[in-house]
């Protein structure tokens, strides 16, 4: 999906032209927004500030034309150690298949256990 490669490079022209002008983001945590300008301004400010970003799409499952899922796994990194969030990305698309609205469910990779002293 043109959209994920362009998120993970942070190309931000590219990911705008992905969405449609009233794009609904449905948040894992309620952060959701309505509308591009919105919507882009998170991402521009979220993204750049994640220390060893990496976004990398595991599978996209059709569901009819206009909606699909995305597996896909995120990593930052955190105290030296990157931190893995497994998502599951919902996306409904409009007529011209821009991105209508995405909703966001996660699911964090337990800590590693601390080593015994």
């Amino acid at each position: 999906m043109e959209y994920l490669e362009a998120l993970a490079a942070q190309d931000w022209p590219l990911v705008e032209a992905s969405l449609s002008a009233q794009i609904r983001r449905r948040g894992p945590f309620g952060d959701d927004f309505v509308g591009t300008e919105a919507y882009l301004a998170f991402l521009r400010r979220t993204i750049p500030g994640l220390p060893g970003y990496r976004l990398d799409v595991d599978r996209v499952t059709e569901s009819g034309p206009n909606r699909c899922f995305v597996e896909l796994r995120e990593t930052i990194t955190v105290e030296g150690a990157p931190m893995v969030t497994h998502e599951c990305l919902v996306f409904d698309l409009d007529g011209a298949r821009r991105i209508a609205e995405v909703a966001i469910y996660i699911r964090q990779d337990p800590a590693p256990a601390a080593s015994p002293r």
